[in-house]
């Protein structure tokens, strides 16, 4: 399913947490069953991932290179994550049912970044 590119507002409809807390509580519980199946640079995408999800709980439609930069910038040389790894990390997330991502499209029809969606924790 294809949704239309916009502001990172635009998609709080596609939030399933009512807070910041109650979303990082959901993450929580997903990383103590899924943690050890992530490498220690796949860990720290993910962690990069959520952190951007925090404005609307859950939701982050950021691209790939920007979360790649940010980690360098703050990590360095010690923060050089692949976009591979990057990709690796959402294929896993995405099999582990952690997150569920939708193509974004410009106007013209050309796909932008994706929406990634984080879901609640199956109790």
């Amino acid at each position: 399913m294809s949704i239309k590119a916009s502001t990172i507002d635009a998609f709080v409809g596609y939030s399933q947490f009512n807070h910041v807390e109650e979303f990082r509580d959901h993450v929580t519980l997903w990383m103590v069953d899924y943690k050890n199946h992530f490498t220690r640079n796949e860990q720290i995408a993910l962690q990069r991932l959520i952190l951007f999800a925090e404005k609307v709980p859950g939701v982050c439609n950021a691209k790939i290179g920007t979360m790649l930069k940010s980690i360098y910038e703050e990590r360095g040389e010690l923060g050089m994550i692949s976009r591979s790894s990057f990709k690796r990390m959402l294929q896993k997330a995405i099999k582990f049912g952690i997150i569920t991502v939708y193509e974004t499209v410009r106007k013209n029809g050309s796909q932008f970044s994706n929406l990634y969606v984080f879901n609640r924790y199956p109790y």
